[in-house]
Order: C-alpha cells, then sequence, then structure tokens
C-alpha cells in the first residue's frame, strides 16, 4: 500500500505544469516524438511529462481549471511558462551569466519530458545507489539550437554531465560512461517504445495522461535490497522538502521475492483530477491475490452513510481476505488475534461478526476529530458504522467491552435488515450518496473493494477559506483480481470561475 501516496504524490508534483498546460494558449498542439524512444528497453523505472496536450485534452484541462476554488484559480498566471522559472532558477545556481531562457534555452525546449533508471553493464556507468544508473530526455524543437546551449553549459559548469542530441531529443546522463551505455542497451535491448509489456501496462491506465510513471517491481526490489545493504540509504524522501514518510524504496526491498510491475499516470476531466496506479502480476515473498478467494466488490454501504458524513471509509469481503491471511500466516496476525480475544471472538470468524461482508464507517464531526488529536476533544466525534452481515448482538458486546470504563456515552446498536448499524453523537438523516459532490468525486468506483471519501468543503471552512464549498472533496479506491490491483485517488473540486 505504500504505492497509494507515491501515485499521490507525482499528481501534486505535477500539478503546477498542468495547471499552465490547461490554461495556455494551444500552440502547435500535437502528439510529438516521446522519450520513451530514446530510453532503453532495459530501464526497471521511467516517468514522462506531458505538457502539450491535444485538443480534447486542452479543452478539458480548461473546464477543471474553471472548478478550481477561487482562491487557488486567482493565483494561476495563464500566461506563465513553468519551464522559464525552472531554466531561470538553475541559470542563477549554476552562474551562467551569459546565458538566458528566451535566447539560449525557449527556441529549442519542448514539453516532453522523461526519466529513466537501469542497471548498467558497466561499473563506470553506475552513478546511482544500488549499482544504478539514469538519464534524462528533453524534446529538443531545434537540435542544433539545443546542442549549443547544452555545449555552453558544459564548458562553463564543472559538472560531469556528458549529453547527446539525436531523434528529437537532448538526453542526458551523470558522465560519458552512462551515456555510452544508454546507447548500448539501446542498441541490444531496445528502446522502452519498442517493449510490449510496457505498452501494455501503459495503455492499461489510459493514453490521455499529463503525467506517467511505470516500474519493474522485481528488478527495483533487488536494487533497493542491494542498496540497504550497503547502509547507503541513497533512496531517501527527506531531501525533497523535508518530507518525513516512509521511504517506499526502503519498505520494498525488506521483501525476499518480489516480482511484477506497476504503472502510474495523471489525468485531468472536466470535472476532477485523477491519480491511478496499476499493478499487474504482483507478488510479495511468493503471496498473490490470485492465492486468495476474491470476495464480490461492492461500496454501496459508502452510500448509505449519513448525509453528513464528513470522513468515510467501506470495503467488501474485508473479513473475509484478512480471514485467509490468518489461517496461511496466523503469527503474522498475532496482534489482531489478542484484540479479538480481549473482545471474546475467535479467529478467524469473529472477523466475520464484526466486519459482516461488506462494511462502511463514517465520521460527522471532523472538527471534533482534529481537537480531539490536537488533545482539545471534549468527548469521542459523531459517527456511524455499518456492516452487512455481522452479528448484531457480538458488535453490542464488543461495544460493551471497549466502553466498560469510559464516561462518555457508547454507540447504539440497531438493524436495519442484514445491516447492524452502530450510531456515535449526532449524526445526518439523508444518505451521503445522494449528495452531489459524493456522486461526483466517488462516480465509477461502485465496483472497486476499498474506498475512502473526504469532504473538503468542512476543511477549507475550517481553514477560514472565502469559498469552502468550492473544495469539494477527494476520494480513493482499490479493485483488485487475481492479476492486477488498481488504485485511484481523485480530487473533485466545485469551483464556478
Amino acid at each position: 500500500m505504500w504505492m497509494v501516496p507515491v501515485a499521490a504524490g507525482l499528481g501534486v508534483v505535477m500539478m503546477a505544469g498542468t495547471v499552465w498546460a490547461a490554461t495556455s494558449v494551444a500552440q502547435n498542439v500535437f502528439v510529438g516524438a516521446q522519450p520513451e524512444s530514446v530510453l532503453p528497453g532495459s530501464s526497471i523505472a521511467f516517468a514522462k511529462l506531458d505538457l502539450r496536450p491535444s485538443g480534447g485534452q486542452l479543452a478539458g484541462y480548461t473546464q477543471f481549471v474553471n472548478r478550481l476554488p477561487d482562491s487557488m484559480r486567482d493565483e494561476i498566471d495563464p500566461d506563465a511558462d513553468p519551464a522559464k522559472e525552472l531554466v531561470d532558477s538553475y541559470i542563477d545556481e549554476a552562474g551562467l551569466d551569459g546565458m538566458s531562457y528566451e535566447e539560449d534555452f525557449e527556441p529549442w525546449l519542448g514539453r516532453h519530458f522523461g526519466f529513466a533508471m537501469w542497471v548498467p553493464d558497466s561499473e563506470e556507468a553506475a552513478t546511482e545507489s544500488g549499482g544504478t544508473t539514469m538519464a534524462i530526455a528533453i524534446e529538443a524543437e531545434d537540435e542544433e539550437a539545443a546542442e549549443a546551449a547544452l555545449d555552453e553549459i558544459r564548458s562553463a559548469t564543472d559538472e560531469d554531465t556528458a549529453f547527446d542530441v539525436r531523434d528529437d531529443f537532448a538526453i542526458l546522463a551523470p558522465n560519458s560512461a552512462a551515456l555510452s551505455d544508454l546507447e548500448s542497451q539501446v542498441e541490444s535491448e531496445g528502446s522502452l517504445e519498442d517493449l510490449d509489456t510496457y505498452n501494455q501496462d501503459m495503455e492499461a491506465i489510459g493514453t490521455e495522461n499529463v503525467a506517467s510513471a511505470w516500474m519493474d517491481l522485481g528488478q527495483l526490489a533487488s536494487t533497493a535490497a542491494e542498496d540497504s545493504g550497503s547502509g547507503t540509504g541513497g533512496y531517501g524522501l527527506d531531501e525533497y522538502g523535508g518530507v518525513q514518510q516512509p521511504d517506499p524504496m526502503e519498505s520494498l526491498g525488506q521483501y525476499e521475492d518480489v516480482s511484477g510491475r506497476m504503472a502510474v499516470g495523471l489525468r485531468i476531466e472536466p470535472e476532477y483530477m485523477e491519480v491511478r496506479g496499476d499493478t499487474f502480476g504482483l507478488t510479495v515473498d511468493g503471496v498473490s491475490t490470485a492465492d486468495y478467494d476474491l470476495p464480490d466488490p461492492g461500496l454501496q454501504l459508502m452510500g448509505d452513510l449519513p448525509d453528513d458524513t464528513v470522513f468515510a471509509v467501506g470495503g467488501s469481503g474485508a473479513a473475509d481476505m484478512m480471514g485467509q491471511a490468518y489461517e496461511q500466516n496466523p503469527e503474522e496476525l498475532s496482534d489482531l488475534e489478542d484484540l479479538m480475544s480481549e473482545l471474546g471472538l475467535t479467529m478467524p470468524d469473529g472477523l466475520t461478526s464484526l466486519l459482516g461482508e461488506r462494511t462502511a464507517l463514517g465520521i460527522t464531526d471532523l472538527g471534533g476529530s482534529v481537537d480531539e488529536f490536537f488533545g482539545g476533544a471534549t468527548g469521542p466525534p459523531s459517527l456511524q458504522y455499518r456492516a452487512e452481515g455481522a452479528d448484531s448482538q457480538a458488535v453490542q458486546n464488543a461495544i460493551d467491552t471497549m466502553w466498560e470504563n469510559s464516561y462518555t456515552t457508547p454507540p447504539g446498536v440497531t438493524s436495519e435488515g442484514s445491516v447492524t448499524v452502530a450510531t456515535s453523537g449526532t449524526t445526518g438523516t439523508g444518505r451521503l450518496g445522494d449528495d452531489a459532490v459524493f456522486k461526483q468525486t466517488m462516480a465509477g468506483t461502485e465496483s472497486a473493494h476499498m474506498g475512502m471519501y473526504l469532504d473538503l468543503r468542512p476543511v477549507a471552512e475550517s481553514a477560514e477559506e472565502s469559498a469552502p464549498e468550492q473544495w469539494g472533496a477527494v476520494g480513493a479506491s482499490v479493485t483488485f483480481d487475481a492479476e492486477t490491483m488498481s488504485m485511484r485517488a481523485r480530487w473533485a473540486p466545485n469551483g464556478g470561475g
């Protein structure tokens, strides 16, 4: 599940460039050469950014920008070029006083960018942690101008970066050995564009993406394991703005046997921005979803939560999946077994007693929950729990046990047909599924196995935004079968510029 925040992070990083592409005048709109055409098919990780959308994409981007909250849209300069800001910053840092974006970069700098990492054949080419090397491909609309600019940069700096300009791209590598290795890899293995597996995976997530990435998880895991053994910690995220979160490469490297691939894409639709990440043939330590009896999908219970729900999670078959995992490896879930024992239940049947076949939890007072997190709440948050097929008496007994020494009122337990309902505090009387923002945010996720929903309107209101209703909501879902796991994260703003 570390893949979900990685995918979301990719979307956030690319947002500024996407807004520029959505609101700028479309000049010379066409689908030109793509960076995977000049990067090696042996790549174990690849990412690209496309700031030259097709006419249809541009129309969708413009509509999406018009749905952004006023306070965000007011900060957007539709004529701004993100490349200029980046290049100007580099010129200043590198001390290239005789160069300028307008004279030396704008005439040739295209809008297709790519990055690839691979394991080189020569040790001299290995410049990154884990014995890998990398290269960047930048679209060059004027190859002579690109070569002249890069030549001037190399002459004016002490950097060892090697470059080549060919096939409509300027290709930059850490040193000449890495560049030579890239060329030999492409010659012997073909380019990434020639790799059928890559093309099939990218087609699965859709081709209308402004940014995308592809990874060979097995190769990355091997590389990460070697890197962790060296103690270099070369894949940490702290250097990027001081982000404090688990290192995904370190998490991947702790497993002995990983195989499979992952593709991630960021796309913009008129009503939302979505990051989608799919895994293909993923196995971890010999285990995959193919080893489980997969439950029927469905997030219907989330729609039955109160209409004032601010945060909701839901799932189908969670008890069954966890029960199968317990039977395969009970030692890994010993803590859960102890918890169930404290509630007077046994594994794995006790899971079904509490969770049922489908489960949903909704919190209706996010402000109180935030206060509680910071130690200022006077009581628990208002919430509703719904479990289809659960044992109402088991749920009641579990609540009685958990609230045995509490001074607060425990949730009340009722039944609505086959659904056990536990409610605490004050909740709305309508259905969340009838809310227009919920429908917009969670559209197309009805057949997912797991889902999450967060209404940003009360969050924006607590932040004293002038138009909190324009922030809409964010949602996420996970769907899986025997071969593929698909994860989606979506933001659906509700501005009306």
